[in-house]
């Protein structure tokens, strides 16, 4: 039997990567037909879903951008189940911006078509609240599993696990605001730390200091 999978991770960590092999692997590697999606409130990168390797030339266009509406997701890939060339996989990238009756739809479509769906996106905001897409993902998904390939907080001195995602708006780290502001190339960036790194910035035990474009080193006071 199909199952519903998620699998989560930081900001950073591979996610869409991974998301974009299994999609080569299934069309170029096996002829088969496949549907790559992500919902429409993310509107980074426009209707492509883009792998942060090769500055970007790791791309794929969406085949449909995501409505959080109910029924509407469940509606939609039906109608490509039901076709002579139906889909034997469907990719979900950003899928912690789907909404809870997208998830039910999701669940609903695997069990009734058989088709597996592998669901890739955040597990918290930038601010450690839970989104809606995710929870409901933890809740319904028969299969779990963290994304690590490359989950390494950014600024410790030692390699620690990344679990938080800093939101930096015009480099100075902020922790409250929006739940959804999408990373640009200006004021709105996002950076991969660990828990301990993240508690002491947000209560000023430590203060990061960024030398050149991407270099960022934490000095404490």
């Amino acid at each position: 039997m199909a199952k519903l999978y998620f699998r989560y991770a930081v900001m950073n960590a591979g996610k869409s990567t991974q998301l974009l092999q299994i999609a080569y692997d299934y069309e170029k590697n096996n002829g088969r037909k496949i549907l790559c999606l992500k919902p429409h409130i993310d509107t980074k990168e426009g209707d492509y879903i883009v792998s942060r390797l090769e500055n970007g030339e790791i791309r794929r266009k969406c085949d449909f951008l995501v409505l959080p509406h109910k029924d509407w997701l469940y509606n939609r890939l039906s109608v490509e189940a039901g076709q002579s060339a139906s889909p034997s996989i469907v990719l979900i990238d950003e899928a912690q911006f789907l909404s809870r009756d997208n998830v039910w739809d999701l669940a609903r479509f695997v069990t009734d078509f058989n088709i597996p769906v592998i669901c890739f996106g955040l597990k918290v905001d930038a601010f450690g609240n839970p989104f809606e897409g995710s929870t409901h993902l933890f809740a319904l998904a028969q299969d779990v599993e963290e994304v690590t390939t490359r989950a390494i907080c950014r600024v410790s001195d030692k390699p620690k696990k990344a679990t938080m995602n800093l939101r930096l708006v015009n480099g100075v780290p902020v922790f409250e605001g929006d739940q959804v502001a999408i990373e640009n190339n200006q004021d709105i960036k996002y950076l991969p730390v660990c828990l301990d790194v993240y508690m002491k910035l947000k209560y000023g035990k430590m203060t990061l200091k960024k030398n050149g474009r991407y270099s960022i080193s934490v000095d404490e006071p």
